[in-house]
């Protein structure tokens, strides 16, 4: 006898029926094979799942036996360590790690340690003392190693060998096939709550602070990747660094430890002074920067010039250049963008207008009731307005003689019209053609997404750390997470990590114990986690495949 289950479908649905049968043979038809209905139970849909364990274990009792259902102890989240574990070896960061140096001596797995490190930076991110009690909600058997003492000094060990790792470290993750003749490079900060430990010379220095946080002391940190948003290295200068000091070392380094002896810098004009263009060219490396089109005669001169050539009658894109000492200047116009800018700027003005109306009216009328409003008054709310709204530069606001004068900059507002749309670029490239720097230079945006990875779900903040060393080491691994982050990126698009990460730590797992045997088993993978785990590389995992325990 044994079990059957036959399911028979209509239009809608499938049923399934469980029936009790036994094969036997048939004298009347050759003594061929048959079955045989002995009892039909019905649809498993209406007996119940509790009804058919319940006749499991009946028919078991009738035996002498009892029915030992598996039972898991428990489950811990496996998927999203288990596809970093398989990237972190199939890029060959441990051998690059080892390679720089980071075991020396010591009996301790540094580099164990700092994968640790920064697999919480891309799964949780948390403090040192806080990753110990991640670790125990993990199924990762060599965690059993970690300890606070051993992280730290881990973090000692990789800052100690930084200059040897990062050049390795980029070549695992880029691979041999990229090429890196083009470079971008921006620089952020990132600030410190409190002043404890505060050194003379200490690194955390009030500065020009991107998190709009001067009140905090902080540090500033520069950016080289490449063209699919990789970081090919990075730099942490003390807090009050002006950005165009940090390109001269920066590209030293390059050419140090790189070797990149052709390679074109795309940065803002804001860091490539001058003088730093002039550096770049004298290290025989290209540029492409952009300008600013206001307050500035020479781009106002070009731009001048290259309007002449638009043509107004068309919708697409357009593209115009000039030759001048050598360098070459792209102006692109786009009339979507230049629509767009002007719709912006009529909305800003009408709701300044529309603000600061009431303002002059009051002030020409004679208080009714309470405090009458005074010139200076009203001189300073107006100025602390236009100001705080990015508007003074569109407005003469002037008090002579206690009379408030405000009325619109003609001249700058006409200056904005005639620039709408337009971005002009300079560049040492004389043969690509003007589309594919203007493209190249909208590519920087792909730092700026790097910055808020860095910050948002890496959480390079709060700095859990006051030494300078310690500080360095943090920001490191955080760089090496990005690393991993923007490599899974490319492999993943349009999905992003931290929703790739989410969806594979549901896989758990578990310790199914079935009588007086163990095992240990994964859940089922949804089709979402296989199509993830495809596109990163990684094989589905069994229970085979598991570490050891």
């Amino acid at each position: 006898m044994f079990i059957r289950i036959v399911q028979h479908k209509s239009a809608k649905k499938t049923y399934r029926h469980l029936q009790i049968a036994e094969s036997f043979r048939d004298p009347d038809k050759g003594n061929s094979p048959r079955t045989r209905i002995l009892y039909n139970f019905g649809a498993l849909e209406e007996i119940g799942e509790d009804q058919v364990i319940r006749l499991a274990a009946g028919l078991m009792k009738a035996i002498g036996q009892e029915l030992n259902l598996p039972e898991l102890k428990q489950a811990k989240d496996f998927g999203h360590v288990y596809a970093l574990q398989a990237i972190w070896e199939k890029l060959g960061l441990t051998r690059a790690l080892e390679r720089a140096g980071i075991s020396g001596k010591a009996g301790t797995d540094f580099c164990a340690m700092v994968r640790w490190l920064v697999f919480n930076r891309l799964c949780e991110p948390c403090s040192k003392l806080a990753l110990l009690d991640w670790a125990q909600g993990i199924f990762a058997p060599e965690t059993a190693d970690l300890s606070y003492h051993n992280l730290l000094r881990a973090m000692d060990r990789l800052i100690e060998v930084k200059e040897q790792a990062e050049p390795l470290i980029a070549k695992a993750v880029l691979g041999p096939k990229e090429s890196v003749d083009l470079v971008f490079y921006d620089i952020t900060s990132t600030y410190f709550e409190g002043d404890k430990s505060i050194l003379d010379d200490d690194i955390r220095r009030y500065g020009y602070s991107r998190d709009h946080r001067k009140d905090r002391r902080q540090v500033v940190i520069g950016m080289v990747m490449t063209i699919r948003g990789i970081p090919l290295c990075h730099h942490v200068f003390p807090g009050n660094t002006v950005d165009k000091t940090s390109v001269k070392q920066v590209v030293s380094d390059l050419k140090k430890r790189f070797q990149l002896r052709r390679v074109i810098f795309v940065g803002d004009r804001g860091m490539l002074s001058d003088g730093n263009l002039s550096h770049l060219m004298e290290e025989d490396l290209g540029f492409i920067v952009a300008h600013p089109v206001r307050g500035n005669n020479l781009a106002q001169e070009i731009i001048r010039q290259l309007k002449k050539q638009v043509n107004p009658a068309s919708a697409d894109e357009q593209f115009y250049e000039d030759v001048r000492e050598g360098v070459r200047f792209i102006m692109a116009y786009s009339p979507d963008i230049a629509e767009q800018s002007k719709v912006t700027r009529q909305q800003r003005l009408a709701k300044a207008d529309a603000w600061l109306k009431p303002m002059l009216e009051r002030l020409a009328k004679p208080a009714n009731r309470g405090r009458k409003a005074t010139p200076q008054g009203t001189y300073d709310r107006v100025r602390d307005y236009l100001r705080d709204h990015n508007l003074l530069k569109w407005y003469h606001v002037e008090l002579a003689n206690g009379i408030l004068t405000l009325k619109k900059n003609r001249k700058a507002l006409n200056w904005e019209a005639a620039v709408d749309g337009i971005l002009l670029l300079e560049t040492t490239d004389k043969s690509m053609p003007p589309q594919g720097i203007v493209k190249h230079y909208k590519e920087l945006a792909e730092v700026e997404r790097g910055w808020r990875s860095l910050k948002s779900s890496l959480q390079l903040r709060p700095v859990y750390h006051w030494t300078e060393q310690r500080i360095r080491a943090h920001i490191f691994i955080c760089v090496i997470a990005l690393q991993m982050e923007r490599w899974m990126r490319n492999q993943l698009h349009p999905i992003s990590v931290p929703k790739a990460l989410h969806a594979l730590r549901q896989i758990k797992v578990g310790e199914l114990c079935l009588g007086e045997k163990t095992m240990l088993t994964p859940t089922a993978l949804t089709q979402e986690q296989k199509e993830i785990l495809k596109n990163l590389g990684v094989s589905q995992p069994t229970a085979a495949r598991l570490p050891a325990a």
